[in-house]
């Protein structure tokens, strides 16, 4: 079946509503899924591979362990970045407004491919992103320029040991800059593959004009979910009724 973009949109925040997220983060939870459906990340299968945890367990926020001038290390507590992506982005993004360039890990955290969307997002304040992590026997890199609405999506052989569920994100006012600071962080292997800004930039325009595909289990697992919303909202109004 077939939705269209705004449909998704509020049927996600309010399935993230009834898994227990906070007013910002199931606004950005919904928002990174559809960003990362419409341009050919999948992410609709992403999103299936954490729904049983969401339902499960208790939304879990990153705990800042480790800090100094320009770098930070976040524990993600094996949550997913639909939790704490936005977080993660708008620590480092608040470190570089007063400096020239800031470093962060994200650690035990899970779906990060998800971030993407959040650097796409914090990338319009005029700021530059490069974020890598470890995908099975890969590392992919995303290289965000200021202002941009596309990144560039790399995937390499690993060069260097990188943790299986951590997520490194660097940020500054340009790539350059970024890269003379972290040279020696920013090390990769050969060349992979290359997931090009005509592909994604032709799956969001086929998304647009002919609908969003979605597997109707999914769909009816989001109804189920916003459900749950919609009857608390009315037992909540039943019982409120003549104060």
């Amino acid at each position: 079946m077939k939705v269209s973009k705004n449909e998704l949109l509020a049927s996600l925040k309010k399935a993230f509503e009834a898994l227990g997220f906070q007013p910002g983060d199931y606004y950005d939870a919904a928002d990174m899924v559809v960003w990362l459906e419409t341009h050919g990340f999948y992410g609709f299968d992403r999103l299936l591979a954490v729904l049983t945890y969401l339902n499960t367990t208790a939304p879990v926020h990153a705990d800042l362990v480790q800090e100094d001038t320009h770098n930070f290390v976040l524990d993600g507590k094996g949550t997913s970045v639909l939790l704490c992506g936005s977080e993660a982005v708008d620590l480092i993004r608040s470190k570089v407004m007063k400096g020239s360039c800031a470093g962060l890990e994200l650690i035990n955290c899970y779906n990060r491919t998800f971030i993407v969307q959040r650097l796409i997002k914090a990338a319009q304040r005029n700021l530059a992103f490069i974020a890598y992590w470890r995908q099975l026997d890969y590392c992919v890199k995303v290289s965000v320029k200021p202002g941009a609405y596309l990144p560039e999506y790399q995937t390499f052989t690993m060069l260097q040991v990188v943790d299986l569920q951590s997520l490194r994100i660097f940020c500054g006012k340009n790539l350059d800059a970024i890269e003379e600071q972290y040279v020696t962080e920013l090390e990769f292997g050969t060349l992979v593959d290359t997931f090009s800004e005509t592909e994604m930039a032709n799956s969001y325009r086929n998304s647009v004009e002919d609908g969003i595909e979605i597997d109707e289990t999914l769909w009816k697992t989001l109804d189920t979910l916003v459900a749950r919303v919609l009857v608390e909202s009315t037992d909540d109004s039943r019982a409120g009724a003549g104060d």
